[in-house]
This record gives C-alpha cells, sequence and structure tokens, in this order.
C-alpha cells in the first residue's frame, strides 16, 4: 500500500512538472501525454529549421540556434525521463504479490 501512495505521488509530481494536470480535468490521460509529445516534436522541428536558416546563411543569430538546440534538447530529456519514470512504476506495480 505504501508503494502504491509513493508512486501515486511520483506521478503527481511528474506530472505537475510537465505541466499535465489531473486526466479529470482535461480529459483522457493518453490525450496529455500526445499533446506534450507533439510539443516536444514542434521544438525540435523548430530547431532543425532554425539551424538550416543559419547553415544557408540567412539572417539567424547563431545564439538562436543554440538556444533552441537547447531547449529541443532539454524537452526531449525531459519527456525520456518521465517516460522511463513511468515504466518504472508500471514494473514496480506488476512486481507486486496479490
Amino acid at each position: 500500500m505504501q508503494q502504491a501512495q509513493e508512486v501515486h505521488r511520483k506521478s503527481s509530481e511528474l506530472a505537475a512538472f510537465s505541466g499535465l494536470e489531473s486526466s479529470a480535468t482535461t480529459g483522457k490521460f493518453s490525450d496529455s501525454i500526445m499533446d506534450v509529445i507533439k510539443d516536444v516534436n514542434s521544438q525540435q522541428m523548430q530547431a532543425s529549421e532554425t539551424r538550416a536558416s543559419f547553415e544557408y546563411s540567412e539572417d539567424m543569430p547563431l545564439t538562436q540556434v543554440i538556444l533552441d538546440t537547447q531547449k529541443a534538447s532539454i524537452a526531449f530529456e525531459a519527456t525520456l525521463q518521465i517516460r522511463n519514470k513511468v515504466l518504472k512504476a508500471y514494473q514496480d506495480i506488476m512486481s507486486m504479490p496479490v
């Protein structure tokens, strides 16, 4: 029981950190996850476009390229860590004796 409460607390903290709200107020949990993934994807696409603009010597400052690239990298790493925590919580729950 204590492990289940700990998993629930950690998942609530992760959801609050990532900007997700409870599924009761926002709809389906899967919709929230898809929105986060789409946001991360759009950040990566923006970084790619910024990098391409800089490479083709359009009027794009190097600082903007670095900033967009780092934002996309951090967003991806945070999403990856959340995925790992959710997977670990699932594995912990599945290994609990009934």
